[in-house]
């Protein structure tokens, strides 16, 4: 997804395209929103994150490396308008572990 993400950066969107296109990179991106954002808000928010179950924190990292990597491929592309519901969690990834 990186390379691909990569490659959209550098050559534009191209809707439909095996390599260009940027739905794979957010239907990746949302297959790994398995919790909600008040979730990852409440986790994030613990004093001491060693209090979080490791599943749960593998799984913020997992979601925040497809957000950055959507995020990479985004400056070119109009994903945030196709795909609104990703906006809150683009705007939250720096705060994911």
């Amino acid at each position: 997804m990186s390379l691909r993400a990569w490659m959209i950066a550098e050559f534009g969107e191209c809707e439909g395209d095996f390599v260009l296109d940027p739905e794979p990179i957010v239907a990746w991106a949302q297959r790994l929103t398995t919790f909600s954002l008040e979730e990852a808000s409440q986790w994030m928010a613990q004093e001491d994150i060693r209090t979080v179950p490791i599943e749960k924190l593998r799984a913020m990292r997992r979601l925040k490396h497809a957000l950055n990597t959507l995020a990479h491929a985004l400056p070119r592309t109009n994903v945030e308008q196709k795909h609104p519901e990703l906006v809150p969690w683009l705007q939250f990834r720096t705060r994911l572990v």
